[in-house]
């Protein structure tokens, strides 16, 4: 249902790692975490894009994949877009962060037909 892989740095050490989880759904989501010394250097980029196409070449059954972060992680915000993902959701006070302080969780996803053509779909906010 899950798995796990390690981001290893130019120095070999783990500096990372990618978790992708619910793989028996068609739709499967997935961690990123970069250590904190090796951010805001393009990793969390490369890493997006490499696990992306890991996915949709592996299992031809996903047409889709989702993943989170804060609101206030502007970084990974802007990475997920680099990477052809869209905004999906936005949940208030859904992430504990420390000192049991809430914040906003930010839900982006990609289609497999967008990524296949370099599109994207837009979401429908107006359909009530």
């Amino acid at each position: 249902d899950s798995c796990t892989f390690w981001i290893i740095g130019d120095d070999e050490r783990k500096i990372g790692y990618i978790r992708i989880s619910e793989l028996t759904d068609a739709c499967p989501m997935f961690d990123l975490r970069i250590h904190s010394n090796s951010r805001g250097k393009g990793i969390g980029k490369i890493a997006l894009k490499w696990m992306t196409e890991y996915i949709f070449k592996t299992w031809p059954d996903k047409w889709r994949i989702e993943g989170q972060t804060r609101n206030d992680n502007l970084a990974m915000r802007k990475v997920f877009r680099q990477c052809g993902y869209l905004k999906e959701a936005h949940y208030r006070k859904a992430w504990r962060g420390e000192k049991g302080k809430l914040y906003d969780s930010i839900g982006y996803g990609i289609l497999r037909e967008d990524w296949e053509k370099g599109t994207i779909t837009p979401v429908n906010w107006n359909d009530e």
